[in-house]
């Protein structure tokens, strides 16, 4: 599960290099700022967003129980907490873009 987390990380973080290498005027793909943005960058936003992203769902998921807002495993309860998750999946996509339009930024 924990890298499930990592994996879309970093495979949100390749998208939006190729993205933001494809519309930001200043970046050059033939330099050696991509290497550096897509082969390290991938591994630390894997590393970075995939263990904050696996510990927000299991803190948001262990907050619920523990607030008594989810009580017992039944199918709304399921439903409540497969939308949280994908909350904050889209939030992470969200966040690693920002972060990787400013690492672009920063390189070039």
């Amino acid at each position: 599960m924990k890298s499930s987390h990592g994996t879309f990380a970093a495979i949100v973080w390749i998208v939006c290099g190729a993205l933001l290498f494809n519309f930001e005027p200043e970046a050059q793909l033939i330099s050696w700022q991509t290497p550096v943005y897509f082969v390290v960058g991938m591994f630390a936003a894997g590393a970075l967003f995939g263990n904050l992203s696996y510990a927000a769902v299991h803190g948001v998921t262990r907050a619920l129980v523990s607030a008594k807002i989810v009580t017992a495993p039944t199918r709304r309860a399921a439903i409540g907490l497969t939308v949280t998750g994908y909350a904050l999946f889209a939030f992470e996509a969200v966040l690693i873009y920002w972060v990787a339009r400013w690492t672009v930024r920063a390189l070039f």
